[in-house]
């Protein structure tokens, strides 16, 4: 014997011990005559079961089609009660807002950091002569930034009042 005929030998066997024995009941019950016509009489129940099958389905979905159309025309109705009453005008806010984040007159992000870095060098050298001139300088800068800073203020609340509404 060749290893090719013990591979499939050992397979065919190990296949047919895995699969459960039917019990020895339905075994004895069953003559052999009635499994060989089993084939024909399976395929003429289910014949009938397909026309069964198709036509519960077909009701199925007619029913199911029904129940959505029912479902829509209700959100319909809902959203069309909702309608423009609880719709908020948001303009304004969003106006509000782009003025606060680019106010008119705002200084360039150059000159931010320039003022950024003179703030940190008063801060550790508050004394120093040149530090005071450069500041001295910087007021308009720094008068800007907190009218800014105002505006700001004003618009998130205006537009936490609005959402708030």
């Amino acid at each position: 014997m060749t290893q090719a005929e013990d591979t499939s030998n050992t397979w065919a066997a190990s296949a047919t011990d895995s699969w459960p024995e039917p019990p020895a009941s339905s075994v004895a019950e069953t003559p052999s005559s009635e499994s060989e016509s089993l084939p024909n009489e399976v395929a003429e129940p289910a014949s009938v079961d397909t026309s069964d099958t198709a036509s519960s389905t077909q009701t199925e979905t007619a029913e199911a089609i029904a129940r959505a159309t029912l479902l829509l025309d209700e959100l319909r109705q809902t959203i069309s009660e909702i309608g423009p009453h609880s719709a908020v005008d948001l303009s304004g806010v969003i106006s509000d807002l782009e003025v606060a984040v680019n106010p008119p007159g705002a200084m360039a992000t150059d000159d931010v950091a320039e003022l950024r870095d003179a703030l940190l060098a008063a801060r550790e050298r508050p004394r120093d002569i040149d530090t005071i001139v450069d500041l001295t300088k910087r007021i308009d800068a720094m008068l800007a930034l907190v009218i800014a800073y105002d505006r700001t203020i004003a618009a998130i609340e205006r537009t936490l009042d609005a959402l708030r509404g």
